[in-house]
C-alpha cells in the first residue's frame, strides 16, 4: 500500500500528474507537517510526501519553524558556499527558493530533498517504509525536484 502527503491541493495535483496514485491515498497536511509524520501509522510500504518549499525545509531541518540560519546551516552542508548566501543573510527563507530555482541550482534542491527523506524515515513509526520526497513549486503547478 502506499501513502501521499501533500501539503496543499496544488501539491496534490502536480504529484497525482506524475505518479498517479488513488485518490484515497492522498491526504492534504492541516497543520505541522513534522506532527503528521510522527504519527502516521499503518500499513504501508511506501510514503511520498509532495511538499511546498517551506514544509521541505521544515522537514530537512526537521523543526517546525525553520529560519535563516538553519537553511544556511543546511545548504552549507551541501556545498552552497556561504558567500553565495551572504545577500539573503536579512531574508525569509522563503527568498532562497527563486534563487536556487531560477538559478537551476537543482542539485541543491534534490540534496534537500534527500535530507527531508532521511529524516522523515528516521521519524517514521513503521520503520520498514520508504519515503520519498517531492518539491512542488506552486506557482509553477508541478514538481521541481525529488529524492528519487
Amino acid at each position: 500500500m502506499e501513502r501521499v502527503i501533500v501539503s496543499s491541493e496544488e501539491s496534490r495535483r502536480a504529484h497525482r500528474e506524475l505518479y498517479h496514485c488513488a485518490e484515497e491515498a492522498y491526504r492534504i497536511v492541516n497543520g505541522d507537517i513534522l506532527e503528521v509524520i510522527k504519527d502516521l501509522s499503518g500499513d504501508f510500504r511506501r510514503l511520498h510526501i509532495a511538499s511546498t518549499w517551506k514544509d521541505i525545509l521544515k522537514l530537512a531541518s526537521w523543526k517546525s519553524d525553520p529560519r535563516i540560519g538553519d537553511l544556511f546551516l543546511l545548504l552549507k552542508n551541501i556545498g552552497v558556499k556561504a558567500e553565495e548566501l551572504l545577500p539573503f543573510r536579512e531574508s525569509d527563507v522563503g527568498d532562497v527558493f527563486p534563487w536556487l530555482y531560477y538559478g537551476k541550482r537543482f542539485d541543491a534542491l534534490r540534496k534537500l530533498c534527500q535530507i527531508a527523506k532521511t529524516n522523515a524515515e528516521k521519524h517514521l513509526k513503521n520503520g520498514d517504509t520508504r519515503v520519498y520526497t517531492h518539491l512542488v513549486a506552486e506557482d509553477l503547478g508541478n514538481i521541481v525536484a525529488s529524492s528519487l
